[in-house]
């Protein structure tokens, strides 16, 4: 497969549009398991939004779910009889057995979803999903998601928040890392998406648009009992980062950092620990048109 600004060796589709960055093993999954472990250690709600899942009787989406972890824990935050589904592109990752309230399906956000299922959902949940649109629109893959919200219903997108980490010089490396290469493979949609999503909700006539910003720890600064974790969490990153960038074109951290960056990284995280941001923008679609 040809390199290009449309069509990357890192994409199955030629479009880059599989939701999965740094490839869809097993080792994969493991590293999104992870990395919610430790957002969850240490920022433990699911739900921003103002919607009381204890009260019970809602439906919830969660889109480009992984093994399902969002939910399990969601559910278990709600400790309510709701209605649980979840969808992915690597449906391989769903779990062989689940309670009779939760269900999966194969869905990319870049294709058309069920007709059925417009207007259904109480709460629409993505998380760290978005710069997997590739060079598809983002605009229509969220308007898409929109779509999907009951009247009265909620949004709930969490991703990257750029600014203000608190890293070390190899962790800038990684930051940098991780931009270019979301900026190359969703040809420059996949970053500064909350600047991004607000005038789409806006336009999509979402009302009650709010976030909040997260700090998540590793390593050093991580509680003890995540500290391995997380470290593990950040290397499988890095690592895949390296992995992924040697079949895109260049950017801009040289290849000879790009390689080393992973074991650096993780010694930096043990000594000195860093910590990261993510956002959690969350918007009601308006009971009446």
């Amino acid at each position: 497969m040809s390199t290009g600004p449309d069509i990357t060796a890192a994409s199955k589709t030629g479009t880059n549009d599989d939701n999965v960055i740094f490839g869809a093993e097993q080792t994969e999954v493991e590293r999104l398991d992870m990395q919610h472990k430790v957002i969850h250690d240490a920022n433990p709600r699911c739900v921003y939004a103002p919607l009381d899942l204890s009260k019970g009787g809602y439906k919830i989406l969660d889109q480009a779910t992984g093994s399902g972890i969002w939910i399990r824990d969601a559910r278990a935050e709600a400790g309510a009889d709701n209605e649980w589904v979840g969808t992915d592109i690597e449906d391989q990752w769903f779990p062989t057995t689940t309670p009779a309230d939760t269900t999966y399906k194969h869905q990319s956000m870049t294709e058309p979803w069920p007709v059925q299922w417009k207007g259904s959902f109480d709460l629409v949940h993505s998380r760290m999903a978005l710069p997997g649109v590739g060079i598809n629109s983002l605009e229509s893959a969220v308007k898409n998601l929109i779509a999907l919200v009951k009247p009265g219903g909620w949004i709930q997108m969490c991703e990257l928040e750029w600014d203000g980490w608190n890293i070390g010089p190899e962790g800038k490396i990684f930051a940098t890392a991780v931009r270019d290469l979301f900026t190359t493979v969703s040809a420059g949609q996949g970053v500064d998406l909350r600047e991004k999503l607000i005038p789409i909700f806006k336009e999509a006539g979402l009302e009650n648009i709010d976030y909040t910003i997260v700090v998540t720890p590793f390593g050093a600064r991580a509680s003890d009992k995540i500290r391995k974790t997380s470290e593990a969490s950040l290397f499988a990153t890095a690592l895949g980062v390296s992995t992924t960038t040697k079949m895109l074109p260049p950017i801009s951290i040289p290849r000879e950092q790009l390689d080393a960056m992973p074991q650096k990284l993780l010694e930096e995280t043990k000594k000195e620990g860093w910590e990261y941001k993510h956002f959690v923008l969350w918007a009601q679609k308006p009971l009446k048109a």
